[in-house]
């Protein structure tokens, strides 16, 4: 009989989004290219975000994640470039990934875009099996003791932009179907976002955003709307179908650099068991390349 520490993981594991699933961030909006390598095709310039998550305070051994997010649009590729590195830990099993991605971008109209993004990178899932209590000595679950293996991992990705809408639909670890999916091995996930900037006035900017997930035997999604004031503060809320609603407040520290800070109130069953979650998430943005415009010179002027 397995511990009950590593019943209680793999029993939650499809209800939290994370070890075996991919990790859950309440800043989906500001990190569309972790899930959707097609976002760096439609980057303006160059984007570096940092976040950390801390999920369900007061829980012992609950989820905690961090992420490094980076892509860009490079003229010379004709498409943008993006980097990803995500640490996520569950009790005693850590996941930790890093990917490498592609998008080519083609312009379909007056300021409209379409990416189509590619990435690949490789996934290190481990578990501590020497700090597991086992029930029975001669257990098999013994096997997992120090246990860890690297598998790769694929992504693929569409986005639209233009006119401040953005649309996207992309999958995750694309090599591994749910059926042969395992403690090891993540299953395929299913993706689609969408966004829209709505300027209201010289200093008021509202963005809707919606974000759903699947993995086959579970779904989730998320609304969110946020209001930016002046371009320095924003404020928003979002609710998630898994009896979660989340606070966000984010301001700009310099032009261009925004820190922003979410609470989750948790509405589940788990909450007697803790005392919410808390993310924190930093974004840059940097002027991109500039690509060469050649101008041809008339026969008549020189």
């Amino acid at each position: 009989m397995k511990t009950r520490i590593l019943l209680t993981i793999l029993t939650l594991l499809p209800f939290i989004g994370f070890a075996q699933n991919d990790a859950l961030f309440t800043h989906f909006m500001y990190h569309t290219n972790l899930y959707n390598p097609a976002t760096a095709g439609n980057s303006d310039g160059i984007t570096v975000g940092l976040l950390a998550r801390q999920q369900w305070v007061g829980f012992e051994e609950a989820p905690s994640t961090q992420l490094l997010n980076a892509y860009g649009y490079i003229p010379k590729l004709r498409g943008g470039v993006g980097l990803t590195v995500v640490n996520d830990m569950l009790g005693k099993q850590r996941t930790t990934s890093v990917r490498l991605g592609y998008a080519y971008r083609q312009r379909v109209g007056d300021r409209m875009y379409i990416s189509a993004g590619l990435n690949f990178g490789i996934a290190n899932n481990y578990v501590k099996g020497s700090e597991l209590r086992y029930q029975q000595t001669g257990d098999q679950s013994q096997l997992m003791v120090g246990d860890g293996q690297v598998k790769p991992d694929i992504g693929l990705g569409v986005e639209f932009s233009g006119k401040g809408l953005t649309v996207g639909v992309s999958f995750t670890h694309l090599q591994q179907s749910i059926g042969n999916s395992d403690v090891w091995k993540t299953p395929r996930h299913y993706y689609a976002h969408a966004k829209y900037d709505w300027k209201l006035t010289d200093k008021w900017q509202l963005s809707p955003a919606v974000f759903f997930r699947s993995a086959g035997f579970i779904s989730q999604v998320d609304l969110n709307l946020s209001a930016t004031w002046n371009k320095r503060v924003v404020v928003g809320a979002s609710y998630r179908n898994t009896d979660d609603m989340a606070a966000l407040l984010g301001v700009y520290i310099v032009k261009n650099v925004l820190a922003s800070y979410s609470f989750d109130f948790d509405f589940g069953a788990l909450r007697t068991n803790n005392s919410g979650s808390h993310e924190l998430t930093i974004i840059a943005k940097f002027p991109g390349f500039v690509e060469k415009v050649l101008v041809q010179k008339s026969p008549r002027y020189f």
